[in-house]
């Protein structure tokens, strides 16, 4: 009796084991996906941090558009495209990815 007890406080033991890491790695994945829900709007972000983008010497404006898989990202513009800058620009901001698009000077029209 006392070796059938044993055997079910073993058994009970290790589905509660199993139980507790299946929480624990539930959590984890609605962590992660809560904080891609949370995720601020794409325009929102491009406007808060316009002035410290376009503060990188060579940038010359940012815009909200694509990358090429369809996922809304922060375009910026440079006059070229250089290792340096692509440093000092950020490859996501606030979760959103950054795009950096070489287009040269950007001359107001007359």
């Amino acid at each position: 009796m006392k070796k059938v007890l044993c055997i079910l406080s073993l058994i009970l033991l290790i589905i509660i084991l199993v139980q507790i890491g299946g929480c624990k790695s539930d959590m984890k994945e609605n962590n992660s996906e809560s904080s891609n829900l949370i995720k601020r709007d794409i325009n929102t972000v491009k406007e808060e941090h316009t002035d410290e983008l376009m503060a990188i010497s060579g940038v010359v404006g940012l815009f909200v558009g694509e990358t090429e898989e369809k996922i809304p990202c922060i375009r910026v513009m440079v006059v070229k495209k250089t290792a340096e800058l692509e440093k000092k620009i950020p490859s996501k901001v606030e979760g959103h990815p950054v795009i950096i698009d070489e287009t040269g000077e950007i001359k107001p029209l007359k």
